[in-house]
Parts: C-alpha cells; structure tokens; sequence
C-alpha cells in the first residue's frame, strides 16, 4: 500500500507530495501469458506462496482443459514459490498436461511477464498514487488486467 515513486515532471521549485499511511501490506498477481493467443491469465492474493501459486496453476488446469489443449507448456523464473519442494511436486503430478521450463537464475529480462506487463502495471496503475484500500487497488489491478486483454506482440 505504500505508493511506487518514479520520476515526474515538476515546475522549478515545486516538489510533489503522496501522501500515505505507510502500511505495508502488498497485492500480489500471478500473471501468465497464454501464446500464440496473447492472452492473459491472473489470479490475485494477499500473500505470495507455494499455495497461491498452485491455486494459480489449478485455474491453468481449469482453462487449458475447457479448451482441450492436450499440452501447455509452463516457462517460469526461479521465484521460491516456483521452485519449493510442495510446488515441484505438484507439477510433477500434472504432468500429463502440464511441462514446466526454468528460466535461468537472475536474469528478469527473459521473462516476459516482467518486461511486458508488470513494468507497464507500476508505471500505468502504482506510480506517484496513494490507494486508500487495498480492495480499490485490487479493483483497479483486476480492472487494468482485464482492459489489457491481450499482451503486447514480441
């Protein structure tokens, strides 16, 4: 809930103020982005863990077995909750419609989640603004997400 600060335009002299309470509870979003579709799928959580994410994954399942996808293919950084041990065995259980391919360690550039939605979603959604609840910036994620439909063409 503490406001994300970037640079901005002022006139000489001038200084804007964001005013907060400095609460420091967060909004996580698990997005992937569904090829050659150029979709997007979200869920979003108050905490970011291994049960989150596999509740993530499970509405993955729940998409790619409405449409009869007989295989998605999974690329994912090396976040702790991607790579914890009850998250791992999970993936191996679904196996039969699911392969999982790690990005390399410390390299944020090759995820396309990071380049292409989540620096738009802070600068768009997060920057210089104070949300008074963390339900209204929930609504404002859900609702930019959702307007975004489709991610941008590589």
């Amino acid at each position: 809930m503490q406001p994300y600060i970037t640079r901005t335009y002022m006139r000489r002299g001038e200084q804007q103020k964001i005013v907060h309470k400095g609460s420091k509870s967060k909004v996580n979003v698990f997005i992937t982005l569904l090829y050659p579709l150029n979709g997007i799928k979200f869920t979003t959580n108050k905490t970011r863990n291994s049960n989150d994410f596999i509740n993530h994954l499970n509405s993955i399942k729940r998409y790619v077995l409405k449409r009869s996808i007989r295989r998605f293919i999974l690329v994912i950084d090396n976040a702790s909750f991607h790579v914890s041990k009850k998250t791992k065995q999970y993936m191996q259980r679904q196996s039969d419609w699911l392969t999982v391919l790690f990005l390399p360690k410390r390299s944020p550039y090759l995820n396309l989640v990071e380049t292409k939605v989540n620096r738009n979603l802070k600068k768009d959604v997060c920057a210089n603004y104070n949300y008074e609840t963390e339900n209204s910036l929930l609504c404002i994620v859900r609702r930019y997400l959702r307007c975004m439909g489709s991610w941008p063409k590589i």
